[in-house]
């Protein structure tokens, strides 16, 4: 009789477990395990912590931009939001993680997408992420090119640093390879037809301020780098650098507006014309939002459209120039198809082209 009880107890406990089971299956595993489900997203993002992954260390451009829109869109999501700070490998190692992690639309990054788009071109080492699969978010803003020239030496126009360069040589200061620095003043060598021999680039330092340090000391004698960074790199007196032009054919409105372009001051080819045009819109990919290409399409949608409203808001337009962050916005459709051009004008052979001169030419 005890024997029965037990057989009969012991089958209504699994049979319970069971329902137990399959009830559960039934469910969500939890906030965006399962991407097939629809959900709504102003729900979702009020009631979940969204990380804004940033590539470099807290203070520096990245960070301040991540920053100042994360707190825009903690108020416009009624959520929260924090910032992120992964450094390394110009950000591309956090990219790295980020195309491997959960696309559960729970991380979004403020990417550079000069280094993104010119490491998968050049197939940087480490690179294992494929541009072309991200979901774009929409451009916060773009950086210009600017040439920089020390004080430590004495020229102060394009026309007698070209000459300096042609008759002495040059050395310019960089990061690494594809940093935004080497890559433009490789480019720029190219496109002005000078050989190794009149213009080095060297690389090991370990950011733009400390590339800026070298060249105020005469260590190096420019470098090219973003118009927000040779805002604070250009002294007066003789201390600091000089800017001599502007990397592109339009010239910089907001810092350097008297600044001439490089298609001002140089007869280039056809070419050379080409190299620049073609860095350019590189930098037109600009400091991008973008999130896990398997994200759900609508929690894309609300996080384009949010991004939308922060980045054309006139208030927070003029909010962000007065603290010397302008935004640049391009709407996340255009910035796809932009990305979508510059890959499809390389053929394999220019692709070599590009990653002989960009990682190996002018290097020292």
């Amino acid at each position: 009789m005890n024997l029965l009880f037990d057989r009969f107890n012991t089958s209504k406990l699994l049979l319970v477990f069971l329902g137990i089971v399959i009830s559960l299956s039934g469910c969500s595993g939890g906030s965006g395990d399962d991407e097939t489900q629809s959900v709504d997203p102003a729900s979702f993002y009020k009631n979940e912590v969204l990380h804004i992954i940033v590539g470099f260390n807290p203070g520096g451009g990245f960070d301040e931009y991540a920053r100042m829109i994360g707190n825009e869109l903690a108020q416009r999501t009624g959520g929260t939001v924090v910032v992120e700070n992964q450094p390394g490998g110009g950000g591309l190692l956090a990219l790295n993680r980020l195309v491997q992690g959960r696309p559960d639309g729970l991380s979004i990054m403020l990417l550079g997408g000069e280094s993104a788009v010119l490491a998968q071109i050049t197939d940087r080492p480490g690179t294992r992420f494929d541009i072309m699969e991200l979901n774009w978010l929409g451009r916060a803003q773009i950086d210009t090119p600017m040439v920089l020239w020390s004080k430590a030496n004495p020229e102060r126009s394009f026309d007698e640093v070209m000459n300096t360069i042609k008759q002495d040589g040059s050395t310019w200061g960089a990061n690494g390879l594809t940093d935004n620095i080497s890559d433009a003043e490789s480019a720029m060598a190219e496109a002005l037809a000078l050989t190794p021999e009149q213009f080095g680039v060297v690389t090991g330092y370990s950011g733009s301020s400390e590339v800026a340090l070298a060249v105020v000391r005469g260590e190096v004698d420019g470098i090219v780098v973003s118009n927000s960074s040779a805002i604070n790199y250009v002294g007066s007196g003789d201390e600091g650098m000089v800017p001599v032009a502007t990397f592109s054919r339009n010239r910089e409105q907001t810092f350097f507006p008297d600044v001439p372009t490089i298609f001002e001051l140089a007869d280039m080819s056809q070419e050379g014309e080409s190299w620049v045009d073609f860095r350019f819109s590189v930098t037109e990919v600009g400091r991008t939002f973008v999130t896990h290409g398997d994200v759900a399409t609508e929690k894309v949608t609300y996080l384009r459209g949010k991004l939308h409203e922060i980045l054309t808001d006139p208030e927070f337009i003029t909010m962000a120039t007065q603290r010397k962050r302008p935004i640049n916005y391009m709407s996340a459709e255009d910035q796809e198809q932009l990305v979508r051009n510059i890959f499809a004008g390389l053929s394999d052979e220019r692709v070599q082209e590009v990653k002989h001169v960009l990682t190996e030419k002018f290097i020292r």
